[in-house]
């Protein structure tokens, strides 16, 4: 997909549920990409590596579950990695997890929203990637189908769109 300019430009970081959702049909894969199709020209899509790596873990887990055949589970595995590159459809952001300061904020963070270390670091990178880019004139969006992953950004100052139960933003 080629990217025009447009009047407002958007930053999405996606979560691993959301991820899936691009190569899976679930509940939920319809209205995400279906937004999204209509977003991607003026907008910019960041992942962490971790959320990359999860995703993968997912499309392993359904493989194991015989949700998918082995076929579907390396060719959904190649399409992932053909979202990071080449075009960079999604773009690889990360903050330095053996930061000592950061695996502290990481760990407050998760221990204050009682989430995971990947949910926390997707945190903790969106505010410290986005605030390191002076460019970007739009407030970053996390999206995700996870309830607790929203609800714990929105605590943490940041919006949060849960593809699931909410309208687009």
């Amino acid at each position: 997909m080629e990217k025009k300019n447009a009047r407002l430009h958007r930053v999405y970081y996606l979560d691993t549920s959301v991820i899936v959702k691009l190569l899976v049909r679930e509940k939920g894969s319809e209205v995400f990409t279906k937004y999204m199709k209509k977003e991607y020209a003026s907008s910019t899509l960041y992942a962490t590596t971790f959320c990359f790596a999860e995703a993968l873990g997912v499309l392993k887990s359904k493989y194991l579950r015989k949700e998918i055949n082995e076929e579907a589970y390396f060719a959904l595995s190649d399409v992932l990695s053909g979202f990071i590159s080449k075009d960079n459809f999604i773009e690889l952001v990360d903050v330095d997890i053996s930061d000592s300061f950061i695996f502290d904020e990481v760990e407050r963070i998760g221990k204050r929203n009682k989430l995971d270390v990947v949910d926390a670091y997707q945190i903790v990178t969106i505010k410290m990637d986005n605030s390191s880019r002076n460019d970007l004139k739009s407030e970053p969006i996390l999206v995700t189908a996870d309830s607790a992953l929203a609800e714990a950004a929105r605590k943490e100052g940041l919006r949060a769109w849960n593809c699931l139960t909410e309208l687009a933003p």
